[in-house]
Parts: C-alpha cells; structure tokens; sequence
C-alpha cells in the first residue's frame, strides 16, 4: 500500500465539498431571513400594543375631563388634521397650556404639567414635542388625532363625542382617505 495515497484520502475525507458550504449558507441565510420577519413583527405589534394603551389612558382622561367641565376640550383646529388636536389633547389632559384649546386664556405649554392633570402619559414616555409645542403620540412615535363632534360641521365619526385615532402602520394616513382604515387604531 502507498503510504501517499492513504494520506489524499484522508485529506479529502475530512474537507467539505462546494456544495455542503452552499447548502449550509443557503440554510443561515433562510434562518436569518426568517428572525429578521419574526422581530419586524414583533416590534410592529409591540408598537400597536402602545398605542392601544395610550388611546385607552387618553380616553379614560377625557371622560374625566368631561365629569369636570361638561364637555371635551375642543380643540381651536377641530379638523382632525394637523397636530392641533393632539396638542389641545395634551394641553387639556395634563393640563399645561391651553392655546390650542377653544375657549382657554391663550397661555401656550411650557413642558411643566400643573395641578389639574387628567391623566399622565408623559411619564409613559407618550409625549413628544418642539419649543413650547407638545403632543401625545402614539406607539409608532407619531402624533394621535383627536376632533370633537360639531353639530355646525359634522365631520367627526362619533357623532355623539369625538373621534380620536392613531393611523399606526398607515404612514401617510388621512382621514378622508379610507383605503388603509383596517391599519387604523381608532374609537369608531
């Protein structure tokens, strides 16, 4: 037997082929692919979770708010659009400012919450803002909607109270534009 044949042998025995190393990469990438999809997903419905529960606190919020003074702080933009209602949401629940809020003496936020605070989510980490501008906001880092039911201009949904939504996964969501509602988070 030549001693140099039983050593290429040997040498070949124990290296991988071509393919098993493609095989094995092909197997990481599928399983890195598939974490990748899992955590988006879990992150996206840790986000909706966030902004479930904001709205919830708001919520229980205005209707303290309404057992204090009757009504729900309208804001002085009610369109829905704009971070008007999300400002006077802010302005009214934890009771800092109240130029965004119709009716109130026109003094704006100074990012301090007063004696009068309905409900605290700025300890929650769901207030976000800039210069003497603040606002609640969502799961998703962006700015709730809120808008009081008007008689006069009865654009709101609940025409009873008031609308109040995050559009969520929606990025360039618009309430008149109802083709990504299912992606909303909304009290109607």
């Amino acid at each position: 037997m030549d001693p140099m044949k039983n050593n290429d042998s040997r040498c070949r025995r124990s290296a991988f082929t071509l393919i098993e190393l493609l095989t094995v990469i092909s197997i990481i990438a599928i399983l890195m692919a598939m974490t990748i999809a899992i955590i988006s997903y879990a992150q996206d419905k840790a986000a909706e979770e966030r902004t479930k529960s904001v709205l919830i606190a708001v919520k229980a919020g205005l209707e303290r708010y309404n057992d204090e003074y009757g009504e729900y702080p309208e804001p002085v933009e009610n369109s829905g659009t704009g971070k008007s209602g999300s400002v006077a949401l802010y302005q009214a629940l934890m009771d800092d400012g109240d130029d965004e809020i119709l009716g109130g003496p026109n003094e704006p936020s100074d990012g301090r919450t007063g004696e009068n605070m309905f409900v605290d989510v700025k300890s929650k980490g769901f207030v976000d803002g800039e210069g003497s501008t603040y606002w609640i906001k969502d799961g998703y880092d962006r700015k709730i909607y809120y808008q009081v039911y008007d008689p006069e201009n009865p654009e709101a949904t609940n025409q009873t109270t008031y609308d109040l939504w995050s559009y969520g996964k929606d990025k360039g969501g618009k309430k008149a534009d109802t083709d990504n509602e299912a992606l909303w988070i909304k009290n109607w």
